[in-house]
């Protein structure tokens, strides 16, 4: 008894801290100590003076000098790591104290649960309360549980120590979260039983567009634009247009509203473009997911490759080792070949032997006995979906591709949200299975390198809606039949640098709905705007410029013949920059212009020469020639003075062509403004030109709500008899030309609600935030 009274009593976390802090200063005016003994003792062992008894004793003092102070940095190497052990410890019990406080209120409560309790218990008329009161106290005791697990994690993420993990956890390479998947007191846990309660309010559509949340690692971003290509795949939501959006963004608002996902939120953006799940949420929607036979999963609620007792897989990255059966299989093999058996035991081994394609699918998904791999063999044709979560070589051996004639969904290009993730295939010879796909609906190849052309079996696929090629950087032509995809409703060619050449067959496609990354080239027999008119359906298309030749105020007479284009985006690349042939032209314009003083200076002499000639031989027309002379001689000279006064006013030229070729295309506007007035939203980017295109006028753009100009040469907007823009939403960036101040910007867009104004130094007095950025609403509050 006495014994147990003398212990010292435990410890505060603020007495550890106070210790180590001790410990600290200590070892750190040690380490001061120590750097003013070497200093002292290597200036010891250097005296500078005039005296220099040998050179050898010299070196030798030298020598032993320096191993003295190699000898005294090696603990004070050692002092300094010690230091920063203890500085994480210090932060570590910080957090620790941190994270008590946090929690002193919960605990508060269960402490009056507790005593609710008590005094309950000691009146025989409330006994019946204590059950209550009971699992009041249980629900909390969990709530409190779940805390701490939310808290540990966000201090491990936020942590400065663990900055690698959390670059990990969106790729899927980590995974050390603690985690609740399959915990029996965390399935009977009220936060279960209310997050089963909202799971089971959803009808059976929402249920299965929120499980595809699981799939993914926690923390990790998903973005808006891959959740509508899956479930377009999966048939989860509709397929034209509109209501393809609506059902997307009425889905993930009730997700939303219920807590069920959470929205990521990023500066200048008004709607979120990615969402993610909190690892408990995740925790639940493995559990339905795997009842459902959604995907399947191993003991740490990660997808697996194994798709024996589902119609849907996930290509990851192996973090296991082979798995033994095969190990020793591979073994075996090795030393069949040197070991001398019976006749019998080799018959048997070679009738247990696996084909080459069975040992190549094997390789790729690791099924963890040969049952599962055979049983898979046998059902691949039934396979409907199969995502690339992480693996980086997606190869498919070439007879199992072409047995995927049940496949719906097969996305095996990157997902990722924030760090892009290198993909590449060795061999592009198995994607020619495409052949027996009729049934796909998604393909998704974004971010795969080593895809120079697409085989022509990919036209094959009848029932194809998304064809996702995005930043496919080695891919250089499509199919010349690609316009057989007649029920293709997007097809994103986005960051594709090396595509040169589009078919013209591209106009065929009347069910596509977006096309972006569109290149407009000089190749022969490649796909114009022109062509694009003729799509029916065609929404919204984002184009790239790649070629000088193209003009923009010309392009208005094809933009004018779309029937339901509603968002447009024009980007002029390297090659649609007028830079190089600017540079040619300056630097023959001399040239050019004496050649243009000549012929002016000839037209003139052989108009008087013509005039006199014809005065001297016939006399009777006399009048009518000196007439004619005059005139010629007028007309060359009222050129030669519109191009610039003769041998003065060069610089005019360039001027008096723009302005005859604006006044040329004011001739020539599109009688038919349809296709304009429809377009609700306009992005022009590195725009080539000071003055902005010809059809670009509030007169032409009655709908145009939202409009943004990113870098270029652009100085101004056309404003004609001060008619007002319609748009409530203007970006204007990186525009050193651009001149406005606010109040003139609030004359000619009257409804404007939201403004971004970055670097752009000629818009003056906008009350922007310090992110370029105003909002109305903001104001108004």
């Amino acid at each position: 008894m006495s014994s147990t009274d003398d212990k010292p009593p435990p410890l505060s976390i603020q007495d550890i801290n106070n210790i180590i802090t001790n410990l600290r200063n200590l070892l750190t005016s040690d380490c001061a100590e120590a750097e003013i003994a070497v200093a002292t003792n290597t200036a010891a062992n250097n005296p500078t003076g005039n005296e220099q008894d040998g050179t050898n004793k010299q070196d030798g003092d030298a020598n032993q000098a320096q191993e003295t102070n190699d000898k005294k940095k090696e603990p004070l190497y050692e002092l300094g790591k010690l230091c920063k052990e203890l500085d994480y410890m210090i932060r570590s019990f910080q957090e620790l104290e941190n994270l008590k406080n946090s929690l002193r209120e919960p605990f508060e409560t269960l402490e009056a649960n507790v005593n609710d309790i008590v005094s309950d218990l000691e009146k025989d008329e409330l006994r019946k309360q204590v059950h209550h009161n009971l699992r009041v106290f249980r629900n909390n005791i969990t709530r409190v549980k779940i805390l701490i697990l939310l808290q540990l994690q966000a201090a491990s993420i936020n942590s400065d120590g663990n900055r690698a993990l959390q670059t990990t956890f969106a790729t899927g390479e980590a995974g050390d979260l603690p985690h609740l998947y399959g915990e029996h007191i965390f399935e009977n846990s009220y936060y279960f039983k209310e997050f089963e309660e909202k799971y089971e309010g959803l009808d059976v559509r929402q249920k299965l567009c929120l499980l595809c949340f699981s799939i993914f690692p926690e923390n990790a971003e998903i973005k808006k634009r891959f959740l509508r290509f899956w479930w377009v795949g999966e048939k989860l939501i509709a397929l034209n247009g509109k209501d393809e959006m609506g059902d997307l963004n009425d889905t993930l608002t009730t997700f939303v509203e219920k807590r069920l996902i959470e929205p990521v939120l990023k500066k200048n953006r008004l709607q979120p473009r990615s969402y993610k799940v909190t690892p408990i949420v995740r925790s639940c929607l493995i559990h339905f997911a795997k009842k459902e036979g959604f995907f399947d999963y191993d003991q740490d609620g990660k997808p697996i490759m194994d798709f024996s007792s589902c119609n849907k897989a996930c290509m990851v990255k192996s973090e296991r080792a082979t798995a033994s059966w095969f190990a020793d299989y591979l073994k075996g093999n090795d030393k069949d070949g040197n070991s001398e058996k019976p006749k019998e035991q080799q018959q048997h081994q070679e009738q247990g032997k696996l084909s080459a394609d069975l040992v190549k699918l094997q390789m790729l998904f690791n099924f963890p006995d040969r049952e599962k791999l055979m049983s898979a063999s046998h059902q691949i044709d039934k396979l409907q979906t199969l995502f690339n979560l992480s693996k980086q070589f997606p190869d498919l051996p070439t007879e199992w591709f072409s047995k995927m004639t049940g496949i719906q969904v097969l996305y095996l290009g990157r997902w990722e949200a924030t760090k892009a993730r290198h993909i590449e295939v060795e061999d592009i010879e198995f994607l020619k299975g495409f052949k027996n796909m009729k049934n796909l609906r998604l393909l998704s190849l974004q971010g795969i390198s080593g895809i120079p052309k697409l085989p022509t079996t990919l036209c094959k696929l009848e029932n194809l809606t998304i064809l996702d090629l995005r930043a496919c950087h080695d891919l250089e032509k499509l199919p010349d039949r690609i316009g057989s995809l007649k029920k293709l409703t997007y097809l994103d060619l986005s960051e594709c640098y090396l595509l040169d050449y589009i078919p013209q067959q591209l106009n065929k496609l009347s069910e596509l709905q977006v096309l972006k990354g569109f290149v407009i080239l000089e190749a022969k027999n490649s796909c114009t705007l022109d062509d694009l008119s003729e799509l029916p359906s065609l929404r919204k298309l984002s184009v790239n410029v790649n070629t000088t030749k193209f003009n923009i105020d010309e392009a208005g007479d094809a933009l004018a013949k779309f029937q339901k284009l509603e968002k447009l985006r024009i980007a002029w690349g390297w090659g649609g920059m007028p830079g190089k042939e600017d540079s040619t032209l300056d630097s023959s314009s001399e040239q050019q212009q004496s050649k243009t003083k000549k012929k002016q200076a000839s037209s003139i002499s052989s108009a008087a020469a013509k005039a006199s000639t014809d005065k001297v031989n016939k006399g009777e027309d006399k009048g009518n020639r000196e007439r004619s002379a005059v005139a010629a001689a007028g007309e060359a000279n009222s050129k030669t003075a519109k191009l610039g006064g003769g041998l003065r006013g060069t610089a005019n030229i360039a001027l008096m062509a723009k302005k005859w070729r604006r006044l040329s295309m004011k001739e020539r506007e599109p009688q038919n403004l349809e296709g304009l007035e429809r377009l609700v939203k306009l992005d022009l980017q590195c725009f080539p030109r000071s003055e902005p295109p010809t059809w670009l006028v509030p007169r032409k753009m009655k709908k145009l709500t939202n409009l943004s100009i990113r870098g270029g040469r652009l100085g101004y907007l056309n404003h004609e008899d001060g008619q007002k823009w319609n748009a409530d939403t203007l970006r204007l960036k990186f525009l050193v030309n651009f001149k406005m101040n606010w109040k003139e910007m609030q004359q000619r867009f009257p409804n404007l609600k939201y403004l971004e104004n970055l670097r752009c130094p000629r818009i003056t007095f906008c009350p922007c935030d310090a992110n370029g950025v105003w909002q109305k609403f903001v104001q108004s509050k």
